[in-house]
């Protein structure tokens, strides 16, 4: 394709060089690497060149690519490679193009593969006209919503013009879909196959997609909040936050204080919580889980225990010291204020006697892997050694230029009204997160695992939250929150090399220890690293495993940015949690996550493994995946939410039993 044809056309997606990455390259090179990618991916690429004056070449500093579907993405990883390998090599050597070794094997699968893609790709297109020699195609019709239609809502405003989002359905299930109706109403769709059983496959593929938008649309989830000292005050005191917070966004932390009228501080440990309100979470908790199982994303869940503090526009400094009606406090809740559970419970001094205590608590605790990855277990909980993670969030670099081309216009032709991105969506404004684990071996040596890449939602600073429940304990300013966080994971080839080598060159201090209050990890910096880092933060994970159970607690000592020392945080997971989220990770477009029962897989009855549970219904026999469930559908809890919150006051006492802050507040 002519390149000069492309000026002035909007690309698909703009990947810049980056300063440290280019390098003068000859016109032979350029023209090697537009034939190349044109090849393999069927994407054209524009690279932006710069002329170097009495020399054959120059500098490429930005690469437009013009394509679409999987192919875009193919392009992407070849010039994001192209581009990490550019500084090792001389514009000479480049300049030739390589010739790999010919492989009779490799070039046979590679055919098959490209006529069974060629043999697919043919359901996208309109079904075929009967003939009378061949078999007859099969066809059911899948009605649009009624609720989606009352709100406005389309297919093509959902999958698009020729419902070309649904593409991965029509070749995975080798089947034609076809839009039937009218901008009104009465939208139906069409789908047509010659074999039943692909045929009922698509069927329900669809049906799927269609529950996620008004999932996404409609549904509400509601957030639960349950005080669990609430009989131990009647006065709320609005008090500063403690002074070693690494961030003082929200100031303002409430405290429920004592009365001599109610129960005794702590004392709502030793009190199993009523039926009903073990209803509540386990419904609650059930029903996040549920809205999630057909979405595909990197999810974690846990239990944290962290500080309280009043996130609202009209509480501030002004209000510290002032006191409140408990009752009147809490109707306000979700309403005029919000509470946020932050991510830190203690100071370094009260975290480490924490830690102590922990090791101290062998009645309560037993020592365990600190990731399902890792084979080695301590002897004693003594000699549990910490988990070391990194994670930084960055601003893709990828996205910083956005693209230059205005298309042609005729004189006078207005301009429409809603205007379409110039690069895609998909990288613009997004945030890339960055994770580097260490983790122990038998021998004790920390050996690093490879990076893991993920990005934010569009416009998002944080992973998309889809479960809030929180379980206060208000008299010590802190409160239990039930947290499934997701984010998009994203191939390392496809991440800006700029982050990738980042990522490589982070490393362990030589001198690394423990007990030290020192930062664990140290790495270079670049001026373009240092322009687009927006945090990050380390953290060393000390696990516990909770007797007789499966759950375990995650004592984690986090180093922030802004601040010398670190804080402390705790949470409470299920060892076999990750392994039921990760299903969702590789989920095929229209499928759910198969969990079966969702209440007994991810709280078993015994409180411990879900595959060792004789009561795990099949999803096949009975849909729990897409069965609502009312709040007084179910009257009497399982054992596994009573085991989970007898757990967690348990934790609670041990930890309340070192600490000398209440939520966070210096007392």
């Amino acid at each position: 394709m002519d390149q000069n044809a492309l000026k002035g056309k909007r690309p698909s997606r703009v990947l810049p060089v980056p300063p440290e990455f280019r390098r003068p390259s000859r016109v032979r090179e350029r023209d090697t690497l537009v034939n190349d990618v044109n090849l393999k991916t069927g994407c054209t690429i524009l690279p932006h060149w710069e002329y170097q004056r009495g020399q054959d070449g120059g500098i490429i500093s930005q690469f437009d690519i013009f394509g679409a579907g999987a192919g875009l993405e193919r392009a992407t990883q070849y010039i994001q490679k192209w581009i990490t390998n550019a500084p090792g090599k001389s514009k000479e050597s480049s300049a030739w193009a390589k010739m790999p070794a010919f492989d009779a094997n490799k070039w046979y699968s590679e055919q098959l593969e490209a006529l069974e893609h060629e043999r697919k790709q043919v359901f996208k297109g309109s079904p075929p006209q009967p003939h009378p020699c061949e078999q007859p195609l099969l066809m059911t019709v899948v009605r649009w919503p009624k609720d989606l239609d009352d709100r406005g809502i389309s297919p093509r405003d959902v999958f698009n013009n020729k419902l070309e989002v649904l593409d991965a359905i029509r070749t995975g299930d080798e089947v034609y879909i076809t839009l039937q109706g009218n901008s009104s109403s009465d939208w139906q769709i069409e789908v047509q196959a010659y074999d039943t059983a692909n045929l009922a496959a698509a069927e329900e593929h669809l049906n799927t997609m269609i529950e996620k938008v008004k999932d996404e649309e409609m549904g509400t989830h509601d957030s639960l909040t349950i005080v669990l000292d609430d009989q131990e005050g009647i006065d709320v005191v609005f008090e500063r936050a403690g002074s070693w917070w690494p961030k003082f966004e929200d100031p303002v932390v409430p405290r429920l204080l004592p009365s001599a009228m109610m129960n005794l501080p702590g004392s709502f440990r030793r009190e199993a919580l009523h039926p009903t309100e073990l209803s509540r979470i386990e419904h609650a908790f059930q029903e996040a889980l549920e809205s999630v199982r057909h979405k595909k994303g990197t999810y974690d869940m846990a239990i944290r225990l962290g500080c309280l503090a009043i996130r609202s526009k009209h509480i501030g400094d002004e209000d510290i010291g002032t006191k409140h009606d408990k009752e009147l406090f809490l109707k306000s809740i979700d309403t005029s204020i919000l509470l946020d559970n932050k991510r830190w419970l203690t100071n370094d001094t009260t975290g480490i006697r924490m830690w102590r205590s922990l090791c101290a608590a062998d009645d309560l605790f037993e020592p365990t892997k600190p990731t399902t990855c890792s084979s080695y277990i301590p002897p004693t909980l003594n000699e549990t050694r910490p988990m070391l993670r990194g994670t930084w969030v960055f601003r893709d670099p990828s996205s910083d230029i956005s693209s230059s081309h205005e298309p042609t216009r005729s004189f006078g032709r207005p301009m429409p009204s809603v205007q379409k991105p110039t690069t895609d969506p998909t990288l613009s404004g997004s945030l890339i997160v960055i994770q580097v684990d260490w983790i122990r071996d038998n021998e004790g040596v920390y050996e690093k695992s490879p990076p893991r890449f993920f990005r934010l939602e569009q416009g998002a600073k944080a992973p998309r939250k889809n479960m809030d429940i929180n379980l206060l304990e208000l008299g010590e300013s802190r409160g239990w929150h039930f947290s499934l966080e997701s984010m998009i994971p994203v191939l390392s080839k496809s991440i800006s090399p700029v982050l990738t080598q980042f990522a490589k060159q982070v490393r362990l201090r030589p001198d690394y220890k423990h007990q030290s209050a020192e930062a664990f990890a140290e790495w270079d910096t670049t001026s373009t690293v240092s322009k687009h880092v927006q945090t990050g933060r380390l953290t060393a994970i000390y696990s516990f495993g909770i007797k007789n159970t499966y759950f375990k607690v995650d004592l984690m000592r986090i180093w922030h940015p802004t601040q010398k020392l670190p804080v402390w945080s705790l949470a409470v997971r299920h060892a076999e949690w990750a392994n039921h989220l990760s299903e969702l990770e590789h989920l095929p477009m229209g499928r759910k996550a198969k969990w079966g029962d969702t209440v007994t897989t991810f709280l078993p009855d015994d409180g411990q493994s879900s595959y060792n549970a004789t009561n795990v219904t099949n999803e096949d026999d009975l849909d729990m995946g897409s069965l609502s469930l009312g709040a007084a559908a179910q009257t009497s809890p399982r054992g596994g939410i009573g085991i989970l919150i007898a757990k967690l006051l348990e934790v609670s006492a041990v930890v309340s039993s070192d600490t000398d802050t209440a939520g966070g507040i210096d007392i």
